[in-house]
């Protein structure tokens, strides 16, 4: 895991799985955008994950979740798939690379 790049998080909440939904197709990345964050800054054993659209860095304590994700530990980025994303914002590639 480095800084910036993307993963897609599971949420229990709305039930979305990104292992059971084609992160590929276009006609989907309307469900997996609120799900989608990449990585701000990596600490020991910390992850801080960014929204994808979000451009403050600002840590406003009603956003947790929705504008960031702060401080996840190794339990915190259990069933996360890694995206790979392209200069223009469409998932190129899914998994490692």
């Amino acid at each position: 895991m480095k800084q910036n790049e993307y993963f897609v998080f599971p949420n229990p909440e709305t039930e979305f799985d990104p292992n059971e939904i084609d992160l590929m197709n276009p006609d989907n990345y309307s469900l997996i955008s609120p799900n989608l964050f990449r990585v701000q800054k990596i600490a020991t054993k910390n992850y801080f994950f960014r929204h994808h659209l979000e451009t403050n860095v600002e840590e406003n304590k009603t956003l947790i979740g929705i504008a960031y994700k702060p401080q996840l530990g190794l339990n915190g980025i259990k069933g996360i798939v890694k995206v790979r994303v392209n200069h223009i914002g469409q998932i190129v590639s899914v998994g490692e690379y």
